[in-house]
């Protein structure tokens, strides 16, 4: 039982701590706040919410070292912590007792790392990773945790902002779907692009889930009805990619509508026997020793070259062109636009970008060595033989030049017409990958699919007794097998509306069946297509799915 000592003309607070030890508190004025304090923590050690007076005395750099050890999270997410720790956390706190940081000194630490150039999502990130780690530090060292934000606190202005946001994230149609997957294939010159757009859309996977499909997990035979089997993920970390089960072990089954099934089966046949360019390497100097690490195997979407894509490349050099008709800017160049040759089939074919024109400024092309033009001017034309930009002669002639090898009659001719070229109109505006499983979701919302086939869908837990009691009968399954199949259809009507051909063989195939026959309606987003065009188009068309 706790008791008070007289020290002067103080009292002493005496108690029993768990360890058996006898700690003390002196500083009371009158004998019962002693005796008070003491019997609260004695109180506390009987709930489980003591902490020692001398825990607190603790460093954050002796708490992170004893704490990251203990860590079984992802590999990607302890190399988020790390940075955040010793890029942020430790140069600010790291000789700092537990208890002597404050919610003051934190606050005022996050808007320093803003201050020195960070965005504000990075002093976010980096605030919430302390809180980690000192909410697992209560009660042993420290009672509550000065790094947690409290409700109502803060920049009210910013947090609607921030809520309206999140609220408005973008998502698409499926007829921006399918735009968005044609402009991917446009830009890569591939087939299993457009499909991968597709697959996306029309599944919800994640990005890594797409990314680490297997042939084995479509259309397998130990399931029933045509479905994908979402198993694995892939990430990368450390420029290598490795293996890993979905986010929060969401393994699930994600059934495919008639058309997409066909047209998985048929890219199954394409890519038979193919694997990732993958190899072993040395995994004890990577970041996480231990991980499952891909070292070549195969997987139903790859890039170009047989590797897997990275994310951060793929959304800057292919999908954001694709959304938003502009390639992103980025430290070293300022944004463009995506050109495209309009004498090819809808959406054009693209071309190397130029500088974006300022509205109300003369435009002036970019000129040097390996500069591709596409428009003639005073003293250059294009060789109407081998579509080269040469020099003119004084007569207006191009001049005389060689070319394969082969001298070229340019000289005797006419400078070649210039290419129609136009950019692209955005699709919408910001979308990116994960928005498509937002545009899912609102497609099943307004199709009232059932709301435990919708999280089984997206992967996630369905809450409170719908997730104990609800289950996905065979009935809800072709529901929505049925409802994605009409919304697929209905896209490619309204696709075939604003051009009946395409330059990725694929599309131009399944539009060959419900060509309009009247003039399709014109739009901002369709080139005018010549029969010459059309033509040409069907030729490069597989004759199979």
């Amino acid at each position: 039982m706790a008791w008070a000592e007289k020290r002067g003309n103080l009292w002493r607070a005496r108690w029993h701590a768990p360890d058996g030890s006898v700690p003390s508190k002196p500083g009371f004025k009158t004998r019962k706040a002693a005796e008070k304090y003491g019997q609260a923590q004695e109180a506390a050690a009987d709930n489980g919410t003591y902490v020692d007076p001398r825990a607190g005395r603790i460093t954050l750099i002796e708490w992170v070292n004893e704490w990251c050890p203990a860590q079984d999270l992802e590999p990607t997410t302890l190399v988020n912590y790390k940075y955040a720790i010793e890029v942020h956390i430790l140069p600010k706190f790291g000789s700092w007792a537990l208890s002597d940081i404050t919610a003051e000194e934190v606050g005022k630490w996050e808007r320093e790392i803003m201050a020195q150039g960070f965005a504000r999502r990075t002093a976010r990130d980096a605030r919430t990773t302390l809180t980690t780690i000192l909410n697992d530090a209560i009660p042993r060292h420290i009672k509550v945790n000065p790094a947690a934000r409290k409700r109502g606190k803060g920049r009210k202005g910013q947090r609607r902002i921030e809520h309206h946001e999140q609220a408005e994230k973008v998502w698409a149609t499926p007829l921006q779907v399918l735009l968005t997957s044609e402009r991917l294939a446009a830009l890569t010159g591939r087939d299993e692009d457009f499909l991968m757009g597709i697959t996306d859309g029309y599944t919800g996977m994640r990005w890594s889930e797409v990314s680490g499909l297997s042939p084995d997990y479509v259309l397998p035979d130990y399931m029933q009805g045509d479905a994908l089997d979402i198993q694995w993920k892939l990430y990368e970390l450390g420029g290598h990619f490795y293996r890993g089960r979905p986010k929060d072990g969401s393994i699930r089954p994600a059934d495919l509508p008639p058309f997409l099934a066909e047209l998985l089966a048929w890219h199954k046949t394409q890519i038979k026997g193919r694997r990732c360019t993958c190899r072993k390497f040395d995994k004890s100097t990577g970041p996480a020793s231990g991980t499952t690490w891909c070292t070549g195997a195969e997987y139903v979407f790859l890039s170009p070259g047989g590797g897997h894509y990275r994310r951060s490349t793929y959304g800057e050099r292919y999908f954001h062109p694709a959304a938003d008709g502009w390639y992103p800017e980025r430290s070293h160049r300022s944004a463009r636009p995506v050109l495209i040759d309009t004498s090819a089939p809808f959406p054009g074919q693209p071309l190397a970008a130029w500088p974006a024109a300022v509205r109300g400024e003369e435009f002036v092309p970019p000129t040097g060595r390996g500069v591709a033009r596409f428009v003639s001017d005073p003293e250059t034309a294009r060789c109407a033989a081998c579509r080269r930009a040469l020099p003119r002669r004084l007569d207006g002639l191009v001049i005389s030049h060689k070319s394969n090898g082969d001298r070229c009659p340019g000289s005797g001719q006419v400078p070649g017409e210039d290419l129609a070229v136009a950019s692209w109109a955005p699709i919408i505006k910001g979308l990116t990958p994960h928005g498509l499983r937002h545009g899912l979701k609102v497609w099943m919302d307004e199709d009232q699919i059932a709301d435990v086939l919708k999280s089984e869908r997206l992967g996630h837990d369905e809450p409170g007794m719908r997730g104990v009691y609800g289950h996905v009968s065979p009935a809800m399954r072709e529901e929505l097998k049925t409802a994605l199949q009409a919304r697929w259809e209905e896209s490619l009507r309204q696709r075939a509306a604003l051009s009946p051909v395409s330059a990725v063989p694929l599309l131009n195939r399944l539009l060959a069946g419900i060509r309009p026959a009247s003039n399709p309606a014109r739009s901002r987003l369709a080139p005018k297509i010549g029969h010459r065009q059309r033509r040409n188009a069907n030729r490069r068309s597989p004759d199979t799915l």
